[in-house]
């Protein structure tokens, strides 16, 4: 639908241009400019902007080129978030929306500070305006397709989300529930609305420095180079100590709102290469708190050319931010600069810089500027709701193209109906207090949601028996918990975990399914029956045997046989067990068959310590698909219902057996070999029926997924070990 509001400035155009030549040439030309006027009438109905943004000149305090820059960040972030290994630092677009925003909100509250009329209630009373419209819309759209389409705990934590977005501390609550770049993250629909709250909190913060600072008579160039500082220097401590805190906290993103408040308070030009055109006006502090010699280099750079080069540079530095960022690694601090710090050059390039002008504010990227917002709102609950319904999995082609069509055009349809009619107009009084009222409104419907445990009383059509909420739950289990009394460390990428300080050490070695077994250790010891301390190295993906080829995200994996050793000698471990996703194990270690058999032979030797020591060995567990809790569900866009015949009839025994027979009989092969012995863990999990169900009593699920059990289950169930460890 964008593309008619594109075609409405070449429409006016071609109009005035068949006009001008209609007067010496008689009819026809005139009857073409006439069509060319209804056709230009037709695509104002369809854009949803006003006819100034796309058709006039840069005024003061409007630049197109920023329109044009906000399309750029929005873009990134939702080709991360939909396409994310092809623009896996796409989430720096945000980082751009921080320094923009610190750009136009400092500009604005300079200017009125310098005039003396600023009023506070105008300001926040402008800002609810302008934010509450579209955010209204899809907090009460998703809550409501979260009604039919969610299981209670899901809704319940949408509702609290909810309530957390209506109330601008969304991130505060993000910072303590779990972290962006999580397995669980792509299961919140509302987790994208941390940034609004961060922005939010700036804007309550800010004018307030601000106005002390004035008040004080500070330099405004100190006060925003102390506050950036300050901030820049808590990122880079966040970053190293306190990752949540440096995503999440508004003061870790404080130095990117600097960078735009610098730019703002120091008169950047919205014009062309004479310099102030338009654009924010510089106070008399500002000026003087930077110094002349900056404002003198600043003007002579500009008139040199300096500003096309700078605005080249900062298109540059924006793009290989999408490109080379990395979820968690120096972030925010140092590596936002390349996002931030790029952003800060194309603004104070000016609009008249040749990037500027024809890159940032050409009118394709104006038009998906003047959507940016409502685009960010609406793209990642639809993409959280395609995993929710569909797996969390990769998004493909035409499903990831789909879901950004049906963002476009919902963006479109909230800028027209919804921001704009309420943004402006007449009766701005009254459409602020209503959109106040909105907004407590749904911070009380999803604090309802979240206090009632997300409605089950939904699901009372349900089969007896099953427990949805016991499903949901095992969805978001962990499956690489630690258990009360585990005491945790981290050695050379490996979790190094202990249970209990009684009898002989036994070491537990290898992958998350081998970790999987900690809550049985758990019980025992709360049981009293724990006889030994059993020590946990292991690491997730990691075999406990040499030879396996490790993707460069799990190199750890190559410092197990290293600390598995030093372990053994440190605390005098007189057993070993071993255990691993063995299916992997085998596929990723190259070799025939026998050349595997030999290396794990001798891996299982040196464990022993040549024999001194018992080996035992974890044979394969059932892996299936259909053990994960996510298919006990049938769910569509619209509807959400049990899967009765898997709840009923559970896994066929003889296929799962005939799936892992060539692993199990290795493994089997292997022990023997070895000298070591095998421990079965499928009549704990299936029993000996002819079908393995994928529940037990209440109807809670045995597995988090299609391979790990639920901890839970693990504890109650997984008594193969009690020979190991209750003697």
């Amino acid at each position: 639908m964008i593309g008619f509001g594109f075609f409405r400035p070449v429409m006016q155009a071609a109009a005035r241009g068949m006009a001008w030549r209609a007067a010496p040439s008689g009819a026809v030309p005139v009857v073409l400019a006439r069509m060319g006027q209804h056709l230009a009438r037709v695509a104002a109905w369809f854009w949803p902007g006003s006819s100034a943004q796309l058709v006039a000149h840069p005024h003061a305090g409007w630049r197109a080129d920023i329109d044009g820059l906000r399309a750029l960040a929005v873009v990134g972030v939702v080709v991360y978030h939909v396409f994310p290994a092809a623009l896996p630092g796409g989430f720096g677009g945000v980082d751009a929306f921080f320094v923009i925003s610190g750009f136009l909100i400092s500009g604005h509250l300079v200017v009125h500070f310098a005039a003396g009329r600023f009023s506070v209630a105008a300001f926040f009373a402008r800002r609810v305006r302008r934010l509450a419209p579209a955010l209204l819309v899809v907090l009460a759209a998703f809550l409501l397709a979260g009604w039919f389409t969610l299981l209670p705990t899901e809704l319940a934590a949408v509702g609290l989300d909810a309530a957390a977005g209506a109330a601008s501390v969304a991130n505060l609550l993000m910072w303590h529930a779990q972290g962006y770049f999580d397995r669980a993250a792509v299961l919140k629909p509302l987790l994208h609305l941390w940034s609004l709250g961060v922005e939010e909190q700036f804007y309550l913060l800010w004018p307030l420095v601000l106005a002390l600072g004035f008040a004080a008579r500070v330099r405004a160039g100190v006060l925003v180079g102390a506050t950036g500082a300050a901030c820049f220097l808590y990122s880079l401590a966040c970053s190293a100590w306190w990752p949540g805190a440096g995503f999440y906290s508004p003061l870790s993103r404080g130095w990117e709102f600097m960078l735009g408040a610098g730019l703002a308070l120091h008169g950047v030009a919205a014009g062309g290469p004479e310099g102030a055109t338009g654009g924010v006006a510089p106070a008399h502090g500002a000026r003087a708190g930077m110094g002349r010699m900056l404002t003198r280099c600043a003007a002579l750079l500009r008139a040199g050319g300096g500003r096309h080069g700078a605005a080249v540079l900062g298109l540059a530095c924006v793009l290989a931010g999408f490109v080379v960022l990395r979820p968690g690694v120096g972030f925010p601090a140092p590596f936002a600069l390349l996002p931030a710090g790029g952003t800060a050059l194309l603004i104070w390039a000016g609009a008249g810089a040749w990037v500027n002008r024809h890159v940032l504010a050409v009118r394709p990227m104006r038009a998906v500027g003047l959507i940016s917002y409502p685009l960010y709102l609406w793209h990642w609950p639809l993409v959280s709701w395609f995993h929710i319904v569909r797996g969390a999995g990769v998004i493909h082609n035409s499903a990831g193209f789909a879901l950004m069509g049906a963002a476009l055009v919902l963006a479109w349809l909230t800028t027209k109906y919804v921001e704009n009619p309420l943004r402006g107009g007449h009766f701005r009084q009254g459409k602020t207090v209503a959109l106040v009222g909105g907004l407590v409104a749904l911070c009380t419907a999803g604090l309802l949601t979240w206090h009632t445990a997300g409605w089950p009383a939904r699901f009372a059509h349900t089969p007896a028996g099953t427990d949805l909420s016991a499903i949901n739950l095992a969805v978001r289990d962990g499956i690489f918990a630690p258990t009360p009394h585990m005491h945790m460390a981290h050695e050379n990428g490996l979790t190094v975990a202990t249970i209990g300080h009684a009898g002989r050490p036994i070491m537990f070695t290898g992958d998350s399914l081998l970790f999987q077994w900690g809550p049985r250790v758990e019980a025992l010891l709360q049981q009293g029956r724990l006889k030994h301390t059993v020590i946990f190295v292991a690491g997730p993906s990691c075999s406990p045997f040499l030879g396996e080829v490790y993707e460069k995200s799990f190199a750890y994996c190559r410092n197990m046989q290293n600390v598995q050793q030093r372990i053994i000698q440190q605390q005098n471990v007189q057993a070993v067990v071993v255990g691993a996703f063995w299916p992997r194990v085998l596929l990723h270690t190259p070799g025939t068959q026998a050349q595997k058999q030999a290396g794990f032979v001798q891996d299982m030797r040196g464990l022993s310590g040549n024999g001194a020591r018992p080996v035992w060995l974890v044979l394969p567990t059932p892996a299936d698909a259909r053990f994960s809790p996510d298919k006990l569900v049938a769910r569509s866009l619209t509807h959400i219902g049990v899967n009765t015949a898997l709840l009923a009839q559970g896994v066929p025994t003889q296929q799962l057996r005939t799936d892992t027979a060539a692993d199990t009989a290795f493994m089997r092969a292997l022990a023997a070999q070895a000298g070591a012995k095998a421990l079965d863990a499928w009549p704990d999990i299936c029993g000996t029926g002819p079908a393995c169900a994928v529940i037990t009593p209440p109807a809670t699920p045995k597995y988090a997924d299609d391979k790990h059990l639920r901890p839970g289950f693990v504890q109650q169930h997984a008594t193969f070990l009690d020979e190991v460890l209750a003697h």
